[in-house]
Parts: C-alpha cells; structure tokens; sequence
C-alpha cells in the first residue's frame, strides 16, 4: 500500500497590479482651426471651399502638379471649427483664444500659434488692424478687463532670471519704483524696464476699438501682475526683440539668446527681458517696438512676409492675500506663474514661386527646416500614441520644437490655427498644410492639471469684507463718529438662522405665523444638520490631522534624538579640538616669542654687519689712498733710479770709448814702432780692466721695479771665458794695406740688452775709408776756410778717421774684420 503523499500546497496567484496612474491620465487632442482668407479678386479661381462649419474641401486645379500627373482629386478634411471667409476676428478669437485666457488667469499654461503659407493671412489673425484687433491685442484687452481691480502696485513681483518670479514688501516695491523712475530711459534700462510712450512707429492707438470682454470667476483674494515677453527665431537663432541696445554691444544688433531648463523642467530663453504692463495700451506699446524690430523682407507672394518665427509671451503672476485682505503673502511657495503663448510661424514657400535670391533664400530654407522638424515630431508624437512605441520625439532638431517641448508633454493646452489662402495658384502649397493639419489634430496631449501650491488656510472673501469695513470706517468718519479703536475681525460667524419671527399671534393670523415658525424652525434645522454634517468632517479632518501630526511627532521626537546624540558626539569633538586649539595656541605664543628674539637677533646681526661694512669701506678708502701715495713714491724712485742708471751708463760707455781709443792708438803705434810685430794688449791690461771693475761694483739691482733689475752682465761682457777662435788663422792682412792684424779671443765684448736679446762691443776694430783716388783727400778746413790735406802716415790717417768717426757708437767694421 503506497504511503498518502502530502497535498502540494498551490501558491495563491498574485493579484493583478493596479493599473498605473499614466493609464487613467485624461488627455485633449491638440485643438486645430481652420480659417479661410477672404479673396482678393472675387472673379478669381478657388481651391478651397467650406463644406460646413468643421468641413473643408480642397479641389484641385488645372494648374497642379497632381492634375499635370493624374492624380488629381478632391478632399476634404475635418477640423474642430472652420471659419469662412466672412468670420470676424472677434469671432476668432471667442472661439480659439478666450478659453485660453480664462485657463491662463486660472494658472494653466497653453499655446496658440498661426501656420500656414505664406500670405495666407497669419500675421493678419495673430495682430489684427488697430480698428478691428486680432488674437494678441484682444488677448491683452480681456486679461486686463478681468483681473484689473485686482492688481498689485508695479514691482511687488519682480524676474529672478530662472524662469520665475519673487515677491517683495510694499516697502521695497517702493523704493524700486523711485529707483526705476530715477533712472532715464536712455542708454539703459532695468532688467524689468518701464517703457514709455513711443508714438514713432507704433500704430495709433485713437483709432484702436478695444475688446469689452472679461472673464468671469476670478479668485478676488489673490493679486495678480501681467508680464509680456517678445521673442524671434530668425535662422534657428533666438533673439530678444525687447532687448536694451545699449547692452547689445558695439555693434548695436540684437545679440542670440540660448534656451534653457529650469528646476521644473521647463523650457524658457535664458536672458529674455520681462516688461512689467499695467493695462492694455503699456503692452501694446511693447508689443510695437518688437514689431518694428521682426525681420520682414519683400518676396513676390507677400510684400511684407514675416522672415521669422515670433512668440509673444503673456505671464500671470498671482499671489494670495493675507488674513486682513491688505499684504500681499511674499511666500514664493504661494505663488502661481502661468503663461500664454502666442506664436506667428513663418510661412511654408517655394523658390520658384518667391524667385528669392541671397539672403531670401537662406531664409526660406531655415523656415522650411523647422516646419518639416514641427511636422516630424508630430508624427512621432501621434505614431507612439497609436503603436505604444517610445520612440524619441526630435524635439531639439529645431529652436520652436525644442521651446515648445513642454507644451506637447502635458504642461498646458495647444491649440493651432491653418490659415489658407483659397487662391487656386496656392494648391501645391495648401496641399501639405492641409496634410499637417489632420495629421496634428490627431496627437493626443496629457491634459494640464492646475498646478498645486501652497494652501496658506485663510478665508476666502477677506478682501471685500476688508473693503466694506474701510467703506463703513469712512462713512463713519464723516459723520464724526470715533472710530480711532475700531478694528475689523474677519473670524467667521455661524448662526443658525435669521432672528426669530414674532410669535405672538391673534386667531387671524394663528395660521401665518405657524407657517411662518414652522418654515424657520425647518431652516434652523436645515442648518444646524449642515453644520453639523460640516463639524462632523472638520473633526474627522482634524482628527486625521492629529493623528498625522502625532506621527510626524513621533518621527520628529526619533531625529530629535538622534540629533541629539549627533550633537553630543559634535560637542566632544569640539571640546577636543577647543583643547587641541589651546596647545596649539600656547605653542604659537613660543613661537611667536622665539621668532620675536630671532627678529631682534638678525636686527642686531644686521647693524653688526652694517658697521663691519662701513668699517670696510672706510678701510678699503685708506688703503686706496695708500697705494696712491706709494704709487706716486715708486714712480718718483724709478724716475730717479733711472736718471742715475742712464749717467752710469753713459759714463761707463765714455770710460770704454777712451780705453778703446787708447787701445788702438797703442796698437798704431806699435805697429809704427815694430812693423812685422803686432802688439795686442792683454787681457790684463790695467785700462781694459778697470772700467769693467767699476761698472760691476757700481751697479746694482732695483727692488721696486722688474724692469730696473739688469743684471751686472747686462752691462759687462761675459767674462766666463775667452771666445771660441779657429786656431789654423791667428792672423790676417788688411786689405789695402800692409798691415797683419792678430786675431785673438777677448777682442769684443757681448753684452745683453734691455729688449732680451744681446750687443756686441768690439776692441780690436780696423777702420777703413774710401777715397776718391783723383780728388785729394781733406779732412779739416783750416781757419780761414781753406782745405787742409790730410796726413799721408798711417798714424795720421788713423788720427784723422777717428775724430771724423766720433763716439763708438758709430763704428762701421769692415767685412773682414774679425774676433
């Protein structure tokens, strides 16, 4: 028998998950508008016709490319309202725009914007003329209608360059409001700049005929302000047609802004001017002045076709009251900003068409570019909406989609309005338009919930129970009543009902006045249930408000403590550190003590150091002088050891001229005397001898100067030895004369000169002359001037040639002569 096995428990299924908020959030198809311009030419040929008021047909000419290939063929296509040619443009905007206004004023945000070709009448239905204004001016007239009793003073709110808006107290308002009109108009203007009147250019607004309208239902306890931006996208490049041109650089053109996102993911143009309007013809004058600064250019389909995209920006700013109806609650988180924008695309063209050329054609191509980018993200939009797909819708392909990215999130309401013009010749255009209409009318967007804010819990209707009360103190006050202590409290008072009825009644009237008991008794019932219906709720709401704040309580009790244990814990580490900041400024003291003496020691080593450098000085002074001084002593000492040497030297030369002369004379004469012998003084000859002993002894060495030092054998011969003589000739016969001359050693001495090389003084000299052998010889003139004939002996001619030669010095030794 088998075991029974255990039943598998089965887990129960999970229940189905809720279905997500995103499945139940309601959404609006975008809204669009068709209107048909009137013709020009009543006789001319017309391709659009209205079948009905949401019907329009579109028929084909001749003159079409889809006629030309044979695909030519009627159609129709729905909008959500068709205005005919003959609708005015008060019936435009009722229809289109005034829903819109009210939204806005009740802190909802929405876009309108015109598309079309172009001169289909854009610009016409956005502006308007100044008798019969368009969408923008009586946007303005109604805004102004409604909310113009509640309106705060000019700068209670004021941009804070983020895409919102901060409130400030009366006071300050105030002195920004004398501060603003202090300030000249021109060169530059505050960042929320008062604009006045400029009547150059701007259309006349005597003739304007301003829209009476206003919407209704408007919260009474809040303060609204009206701020009015005006921007273009010319060449995918945004500018600020408001913008200041003294701030606009050198150049004086409007300078390219960039697009922004702000804490709440909202996309706004970073650095656009915000003007602060305070009724309809203030925003008109604005709106004006950008005007005049769009870029509008001639083409042959519109004389003045608009060559960019502008989007004129409408801003409410609202704030509650405070509990007395007077302030304004400066809280930001009070606050609620919504905007209107009101867009003029350019128009759709072709350039063979328009014939533009240069610049036109830039243009064109960007206009181009940026409807078919707003073509594509429509059918993103509207293919994702239809498969469930995520597909990525290219909103930053293009300046308008990527600025109007958070309008077809679910950020407000959107609206368009096709303009076409019925014309036959603008077919091929109208085509396409028409295409992007039913294709846009198609995108579903989230619907926009009204943003919330904070509830500041105060009563609704204290600004006229403020008003009555001032109304009642002043009617009082003028008739001299005391209301000096009078004070208003705006607390609510319940009562059950009226007073009660007279109850006292006569037979006749017995049955009226229990009807009329009866029916007050039924009212007081009637209120005391409704109040108590209400205390009934207010306690449950209170008491779950207790209960929350007993939670938060407890939660708040739980951070406490846990902060409180942080604070413990930070106050220890503060001790510590206050502890650690005592040594550390205790040894800062130190040192600062030992820098102070190390400071007074270099101040002390530096004056040392001064003194040792002026003591230097003063010493280096000295010594300069010194060695001027010897200087100046050297040189007269070498002067005069130099004028003592130059005497030593000339008379030892003298002494060695006169041995020389006596040395030849003696030589002469004995060769006179004894003619085959020749005497040759010795060495040892006294006369020879001594001039050189003297000159040795005499002379000495200078110690001041190098040069002065001459050795003893620079002025004597080299006594080291006899010269070196070639034995085998000992003798030799003059030439001319029969005379033999002795050759021996010592007969010159060799003496070192002052340049370092060396001088050869001779002692055994022969001195020749030359005659002229037909001219008799003459060696003196006698007194009276005649010729005396020279000596004929060899004594008198050696005589003779010695006193013409005259000192050593000029001894010419002949060739022959030898050592």
């Amino acid at each position: 028998m088998k075991p029974e096995r255990t039943p598998m428990s089965r887990r129960p299924k999970p229940p189905p998950k809720p279905k997500t908020a995103e499945r139940f959030v309601e959404r609006d198809p975008v809204e669009v508008y068709c209107r048909i311009r009137p013709p020009e030419n009543p006789n001319q040929e017309e391709c659009v016709t209205a079948v009905d008021s949401r019907t329009v047909k579109l028929t084909p000419p001749d003159s079409c490319f889809a006629f030309r290939n044979g695909h030519a063929k009627e159609q129709q296509y729905k909008f959500r309202h068709v205005f005919s040619p003959d609708s005015s443009q008060k019936d435009v905007f009722d229809y289109v725009a005034k829903p819109l206004v009210s939204d806005v004023l009740r802190g909802k945000n929405g876009l309108l914007f015109a598309y079309g070709v172009t001169g289909s009448g854009k610009t016409h239905t956005m502006q308007g003329s100044p008798h019969d204004g368009g969408i923008v001016p009586r946007t303005l007239d109604v805004v102004f209608n409604s909310i113009n009793e509640y309106q705060t003073k000019r700068c209670i709110f004021k941009p804070d360059g983020m895409n919102g808006f901060d409130a400030q107290c009366e006071s300050d308002a105030s002195s920004e409001r004398r501060r603003i009109d202090a300030t000249p108009i021109h060169p530059k203007t505050p960042k929320t700049p008062r604009y006045r009147r400029d009547t150059s250019g701007s259309q006349d607004s005597s003739q304007r005929i301003p829209d009476s309208s206003r919407i209704e239902c408007i919260d009474e306890d809040n303060v609204f302000s009206i701020f009015v931006a005006y921007i273009e996208i010319y060449n995918n490049y945004i500018y600020d047609l408001l913008e200041d041109l003294s701030d606009a650089g050198p150049s004086g053109r409007l300078q390219t802004k960039i697009l922004r996102e702000d804490a709440q993911h909202n996309m706004y143009v970073h650095g656009c001017t915000e003007v602060e309007v305070k009724n309809p013809d203030d925003a008109l004058e604005v709106l004006y002045k950008g005007q005049r600064r769009r870029k509008i250019a001639y083409t042959r389909l519109n004389c003045e076709s608009s060559r960019s995209h502008s989007i004129f920006t409408i801003r409410v700013v609202q704030a509650p009251l405070d509990a007395q109806g007077e302030e304004v609650v400066t809280d930001k988180a009070s606050m609620m900003v919504s905007q209107l924008s009101l867009v003029d695309l350019a128009g759709s063209e072709r350039n063979n068409r328009t014939k533009a050329v240069g610049d036109r054609i830039k243009e064109a191509g960007n206009i181009n570019n940026s409807l078919m980018t707003l073509r594509t993200c429509i059918e993103v939009l509207r293919e994702n909406q239809m498969t469930g797909s995520s597909k990525k819708v290219p909103y930053r392909d293009s300046k308008v989609t990527h600025y109007f990215k958070n309008y077809f999130d679910g950020e407000g309401k959107v609206k368009m309005v096709v303009c076409v013009n019925p014309k036959a010749d603008d077919y091929d255009e109208t085509l396409p338009v028409m295409k992007f209409a039913e294709l846009a009318s198609e995108v579903q967007v989230q619907r926009s919930v009204q943003p919330a804010r904070q509830d500041p819990g105060l009563l609704p209707g204290r600004r006229r129970a403020n008003q009555l009360f001032k109304e009642v103190r002043r009617r009082l006050e003028e008739e001299g009543e005391n209301v000096k202590n009078l004070e208003v409290d705006l607390t609510p008072i319940y009562t059950l009902a009226p007073a009660w009825p007279a109850v006292s009644y006569t037979a006749e009237t017995r049955d009226d006045v229990i009807m009329k008991l009866k029916a007050y008794l039924q009212k007081r019932i009637y209120n005391r249930e409704k109040l108590q219906t209400e205390l009934k709720g207010k306690i449950l709401t209170m008491h779950t408000n207790v209960v929350e704040m007993e939670k938060e309580n407890l939660i708040m009790k739980k951070e406490i403590m846990s902060l409180r244990s942080l604070y413990d814990d930070a106050m220890a580490k503060v001790r510590t550190l206050e502890s650690m900041l005592l040594n550390a400024e205790s040894v800062n003291e130190s040192l600062q003590r030992k820098f102070t003496d190390y400071n007074n020691l270099v101040d002390e080593c530096n004056a040392v150091r001064e003194e040792r450098d002026i003591a230097k000085s003063q010493g280096h002074l000295e010594k300069q002088r010194m060695k001027a001084r010897l200087k100046s002593k050297l040189e007269i000492e070498k002067d005069k050891l130099k004028n003592d040497m130059q005497a030593k030297l000339c008379e030892q030369k003298s002494k060695m001229y006169h041995s020389q002369v006596r040395a030849l004379q003696e030589i002469f004469l004995d060769n006179n005397q004894t003619p085959g012998n020749v005497r040759v003084p010795s060495t040892s000859d006294s006369d020879l001898h001594q001039p050189r002993q003297g000159s040795q002894s005499s002379i000495k060495g200078s110690t001041s100067d190098p040069k002065l030092n001459i050795s003893q054998a620079f002025l004597t011969p080299d006594l080291r030895g006899p010269a070196v003589s070639n034995q085998r000739h000992r003798r030799s016969r003059s030439q001319g004369a029969d005379i033999w001359l002795d050759h021996r050693p010592g007969q010159g001495d060799i003496l070192p000169t002052a340049g370092g090389g060396s001088q050869v003084v001779l002692q055994d000299v022969e001195i020749l002359k030359q005659r002229d052998p037909l001219a008799v010889p003459v060696s003196k003139r006698s007194s009276d001037g005649t010729p005396k004939v020279d000596a004929t002996t060899v004594q008198e001619r050696c005589a003779t040639g010695i006193a013409y030669y005259g000192t050593p010095s000029h001894y010419v030794p002949s060739k022959r002569t030898k050592l």
